[in-house]
């Protein structure tokens, strides 16, 4: 979760999410947009690459 706080805050996106037990659920949208932008899709990918290389 640090670590994908961290790159959040680079890339200025602020997702929504929970840690309960070992899971953790992240929502991404872009709230001023209304929806799912390309900001969220580059979001999506850095949190994937997190996660791949643990």
């Amino acid at each position: 979760m640090t670590r994908i706080a961290f790159e959040a805050e680079a890339q200025q996106h602020h997702p929504e999410w929970t840690n309960v037990y070992n899971t953790l659920s992240i929502t991404l949208s872009t709230h001023d947009a209304g929806g799912v932008t390309e900001k969220d899709f580059k979001m999506a990918e850095t949190i994937e690459s997190i996660i791949e290389a643990d």
